[in-house]
């Protein structure tokens, strides 16, 4: 399995089981938008930075999507979910996702709020950049 996978799939364990989203943990970008809130977890790009040999740091852009819905404070709801999700990840001061990567940082979200449906609904989109090390002909081992 892809480094980028175990990356997607770690972040899934660790955000698995928060206060406000429970269960509600998806590893696509493809899934029932009616089960909120919710968490999706996908990888937008990827980038290479210093190479060796065969030796590859590559620079992960991972998004963590989250979907909610309320009568009240919709803003509020989305920040409570969006802490809770940095708790989970940086817990304990852990920066390499449970050494699933180098290193695991926050780079900033979007949001944006719709009041179309009978409750409003918001996105905010987190992004985070994995900074993992591999060996070419070897991409399912992360290098120390």
């Amino acid at each position: 399995m892809h480094v980028r996978q175990q990356i997607r799939n770690q972040l899934k364990t660790t955000l698995t089981g928060l206060t406000t989203t429970g269960a509600n943990v998806f590893n696509s970008r493809v899934y029932n938008h009616d089960v909120l809130p919710c968490l999706t977890i996908y990888t937008l790009g990827e980038e290479l930075g210093e190479e060796s040999a065969n030796k590859q740091f590559r620079i992960l852009e991972v998004m963590v999507e989250v979907r909610a819905k309320a009568a009240n404070n919709l803003e509020d709801t989305l920040d409570t979910i969006g802490a809770e999700v940095e708790d989970a990840i940086f817990a304990n001061g852990d920066t390499t996702l449970s050494g699933k990567c180098k290193d695991f940082d926050y780079e900033g979200l979007s949001i944006e709020l719709s009041g179309e449906a009978e409750q409003a609904v918001g996105l905010m989109t987190m992004r985070f950049i994995a900074i993992y090390r591999v060996n070419k002909a070897d991409v399912e081992t992360l290098i120390a």
